[in-house]
């Protein structure tokens, strides 16, 4: 079953959202809150499947809450639910699952419980005939997919609006998938790390970290030339993985 939770401050709306979810028997509510300031802290604590978010409540708003989501827990799927059409473009920016209009019956929330369910599965590590796994990244571009072994890739790097690139030994492979996207499908291996809002390394390809001014700091590569940044808000989550005092 699903885990979530929902956050809109209206109660009446919010407990008939939270009613039409649990009539699936899909979902879970975990938690409920009011305002954006309480989500933080439940998907921090909880670490739900979905957060299901109005828009306009107290605090950070719903799509504020959401970027601050994708950074704390880049596994926790977005699914919006509000009043307002003019957000829908931004919210599906920030890779949203669905974006409900109030008013919605159960048929629509089955689709959006169904949606989810299968970002969920196409998230998973792709399994070998035997059962076992086989650890790979599914990336897309130009109506191709291409699966790349994680131990190949040495870091992802977002490059301009619409690019990401992942940084392999032997090629480069670009794709319109954000940075956020692909963390999300990295989420379950901790070698994987999110160093810098453009960059996402691969913790045992790093060959040396040094100072770069006064906020960053540069990260080298085994076999690799070029090189990846890590901000300083970052750099004893790194030290940490890396065992280094």
């Amino acid at each position: 079953m699903l885990t979530g939770i929902i956050a809109d401050d209206n109660e009446i709306e919010r407990l008939y959202f939270c009613k039409l979810l649990e009539e699936t028997n899909e979902v879970k509510i975990l938690a409920e809150a009011q305002d954006g300031l309480t989500v933080l802290d439940l998907v921090t604590r909880l670490r739900p499947d979905i957060a299901f978010l109005d828009i306009e409540m107290p605090g950070p708003n719903g799509l504020e809450v959401a970027r601050e989501i994708l950074t704390l827990a880049p596994e926790t799927l977005i699914v919006f639910f509000t009043a307002y059409r003019d957000f829908a473009v931004e919210a599906f920016a920030l890779n949203s699952v669905d974006y409900l209009l109030k008013p919605f019956d159960a048929f629509r929330v089955r689709k959006t419980v169904a949606k989810v369910q299968e970002k969920l599965a196409a998230r998973e590590v792709i399994k070998k005939p035997g059962g076992g796994r086989l650890d790979k990244l599914a990336i897309r571009n130009k109506g191709r997919i291409f699966l790349i072994n994680l131990d190949e890739i040495i870091f992802i790097e977002k490059s301009g609006k619409n690019t990401t690139i992942i940084h392999t030994a032997r090629k480069d492979f670009h794709t319109p998938q954000t940075i956020a996207e692909l963390e999300q499908q990295l989420a379950r291996h901790s070698f994987f790390q999110r160093v810098h809002k453009s960059y996402l390394i691969n913790l045992n390809m790093v060959e040396s970290i040094s100072p770069f001014g006064g906020n960053s700091f540069i990260v080298k590569f085994s076999g690799c030339k070029k090189d990846a940044i890590i901000s300083r808000g970052n750099i004893d989550l790194v030290k940490k993985h890396l065992k280094i005092s």
